[in-house]
C-alpha cells in the first residue's frame, strides 16, 4: 500500500504543470534621431559701387537684371544689336546666365549713360544710379498729367497758355517737348511752342529732333534759328 501511494506522489509531481512566469514586456526603443542638414548662413550680397552706380549681386533662384533707382529714368538692355527689354524705372528682365548686356540710361534729367554689365548665374542684380544734383526732368506721372491738361483744352491758344504756366516751373527732356509740341494742331503754334520750351530743355544735345515734329522745310529751319539764338 506504501509503495503505491509513493507512486502515485511521484507520478503527481512529474504531471503537474509547469507556471512559466511572464515574460516583461520589450521597451520600445526610440526611432532614432534624424541628422539635422547643415544650415549654411545665407551668403551676403556682392556690392560693386563705380561709374555712379551702385550694383549689388545677390542669390537668386534666376538669373534677372533689374533697375530700381531712379524713379523715371529710361533704360534699354541691348545683346548685342538687339533690343531685349524696354520700359521706365523700375524695370526687371530674364538674362542669360554669365552673359553681358550693354545698358543704355536716360536720366530723368536728360543724360544718357551707358554702361556692360554682367548676369551671374542664379543671382539678382540690382542697379541703382546715382545722379548729380540739378534740375530734373518732368517725372512720368507729373508729364502724363500736363497731356491730359493739354488735351483737355478746346483750341491751341489756350494750350500754348498751359504750356507757358508748366514751362516756368518744369524742364523737360527733348522726347517730352516733341510730344507736346504734336498736342499742338497748326503750324504756327507748334513754332511758338518752340521759344516756350527750348530752355527747358536738359538734354540740349538731343534738341534737333524736335525738327522731326515739323513736316515743312521752311519750318524746320526755323526751328533750327530759334535753338541757335
Amino acid at each position: 500500500m506504501k509503495r503505491i501511494l509513493l507512486a502515485t506522489l511521484l507520478f503527481g509531481a512529474c504531471a503537474a504543470p509547469q507556471v512559466v512566469p511572464p515574460e516583461r514586456p520589450t521597451e520600445a526603443q526610440p526611432p532614432p534621431t534624424p541628422e539635422k542638414p547643415e544650415v549654411r548662413p545665407p551668403q551676403p550680397p556682392t556690392v560693386i559701387v563705380e561709374d555712379g552706380m551702385r550694383l549689388e549681386y545677390r542669390a537668386h533662384g534666376r538669373t534677372v537684371i533689374e533697375i530700381t533707382e531712379p524713379e523715371g529714368m529710361q533704360v534699354q538692355a541691348f545683346d548685342g544689336p538687339a533690343l531685349v527689354a524696354a520700359d521706365t524705372v523700375p524695370i526687371a528682365f530674364d538674362a542669360l546666365p554669365d552673359h553681358y548686356y550693354r545698358m543704355v540710361f536716360q536720366l530723368p534729367s536728360g543724360a544718357v549713360r551707358e554702361k556692360k554689365l554682367q548676369a551671374r548665374t542664379n543671382e539678382l542684380l540690382t542697379v541703382r544710379l546715382m545722379e548729380a544734383k540739378g534740375p530734373r526732368a518732368m517725372t512720368e506721372k507729373d508729364f502724363h498729367t500736363l497731356r491730359t491738361a493739354l488735351e483737355h483744352e478746346a483750341g491751341d491758344a489756350a494750350k500754348l497758355a498751359v504750356l507757358r504756366t508748366a514751362a516756368a516751373n518744369a524742364f523737360f527732356t527733348t522726347a517730352q517737348a516733341g510730344q507736346l509740341i504734336d498736342r499742338l494742331a497748326y503750324r504756327d503754334d507748334k513754332l511758338a511752342a518752340v521759344p516756350i520750351l527750348k530752355d527747358r530743355i536738359l538734354d540740349k544735345q538731343n534738341a534737333w529732333q524736335l525738327y522731326q515734329h515739323f513736316t515743312y522745310r521752311e519750318d524746320k529751319m526755323k526751328v533750327q534759328e530759334i535753338l541757335e539764338h
